[in-house]
């Protein structure tokens, strides 16, 4: 009965209905009930879609908000039941082309395998004099030898942070570690993507995109490693250097206390440089041109010695923990896609150009998991 009225109401353009769908540990850190109760204060509900049942049973919506990267990540890893899912979704979605999709698959799907990200953003950025993303190699063996030379072609130099190419999957995506030589490229867990460590101050800059809106929050980051230079500040030759485990949301909270983000005393004197809010409003006009999505996370750290910002990760729908006003920003988000629907490439505006806040905040880990109910 409730699901009808509902659908005569939407017919009778009372108000517009948006589905979401996060797992459980999503809807308990991002807050959806201040999501509902926002929307509710707008003339919009909120439904949960259920991915054990049909969606058009469920619909029709409006939109549909969704985080189904961590679905995606377990259908990578031969996960039925999540694979099941995600069929049906795409199904409803190719069925529907009516209803705005936020954010749209084709540039999540980008975003799921760190090479391809990666591979995005040297494309986007290779003639842009300010932005780089370190070079990067995918590596799939254990032979130490085919690793050195891999590494080499790619130009990619000691220290390498090597990182699970699965990204958005929940923990384990965040689970790396600081390579010093070309033995630990074959500890860590396989496949791997093997990418060039730049120094940074032991400073993370996070972009939080909302669409035309976005924020910058500043959190604390893995210190300076040198080749040649461990973890416990002593000497060593480049082989006897051991693998630095870490875990990059723990690291980034800011009321870390890991020795990891502790700047050695020869860096402590060393000059941070400014960041520019011009350059980051030109990484996310220009990634949300490229992935044609409104949602988005990006991690950026200035390199200490050429002032150069590297991008080192992307993510969909993130945490966008600590930004102010955060359900008024994406309920008018939701009302302006629902009114007046993106074009297929996201072009600058004026609204680009909005000189973002700057917040030193805590960051709680991504949710982990899969459950589709």
């Amino acid at each position: 009965m409730n699901t009808m009225l509902s659908r005569m109401e939407q017919s009778t353009g009372k108000h517009k209905v948006v589905g979401y769908w996060f797992n459980e540990q999503k809807c308990q850190k991002f807050g959806v009930q201040d999501l509902e109760a926002t929307c509710r204060r707008r003339g919009i509900q909120l439904v949960k879609i259920d991915m054990n049942s049909p969606l058009d049973d469920q619909g029709p919506f409006d939109l549909v908000l969704h985080k189904v990267t961590v679905l995606y990540a377990q259908a990578l890893n031969n996960n039925g039941k999540a694979a099941n899912a995600i069929n049906m979704f795409e199904n409803y979605i190719k069925k529907h082309p009516e209803t705005f999709v936020m954010d749209p698959l084709p540039g999540v799907h980008k975003l799921l395998l760190r090479n391809q990200t990666y591979e995005l953003l040297h494309q986007r950025f290779r003639y842009d004099e300010k932005i780089f993303t370190p070079t990067y190699a995918e590596l799939s063996s254990r032979n130490v030898k085919e690793n050195a030379e891999i590494v080499k072609q790619a130009s990619v130099t000691f220290p390498v942070v090597c990182k699970p190419v699965t990204g958005g999957g929940g923990v384990e995506a965040h689970e790396m570690a600081v390579v010093f030589n070309e033995m630990g490229l074959s500890e860590f867990r396989l496949p791997c993507v093997a990418q060039s460590f730049i120094n940074h101050g032991a400073v993370l800059y996070k972009l939080f995109v909302l669409g035309p809106v976005w924020f910058v929050i500043v959190r604390p980051s893995l210190k300076n490693f040198y080749a040649g230079v461990d973890g416990c500040f002593g000497f060593n030759t480049l082989t006897e250097q051991e693998t630095v485990y870490f875990n990059s949301s723990n690291v980034s909270k800011a009321d870390s206390q890991s020795p990891l983000t502790q700047l050695d005393p020869g860096d402590m004197e060393d000059e941070l440089p400014k960041a520019d809010p011009a350059v980051f409003n030109r990484i996310v006009t220009n990634l949300r041109e490229a992935l044609n999505m409104d949602l988005l996370g990006i991690d950026v750290v200035i390199d200490s010695n050429t002032g150069k910002y590297g991008i080192i990760d992307v993510n969909a729908f993130p945490s966008y923990d600590s930004v102010p006003n955060l359900m008024e920003h994406l309920v008018d988000l939701l009302v302006m896609r629902m009114d007046h629907p993106a074009p297929e490439s996201i072009k600058q505006t004026p609204e680009n150009k909005k000189i973002p806040t700057f917040t030193t905040c805590d960051h709680p880990q991504e949710d982990s998991g899969v459950d589709t109910g």
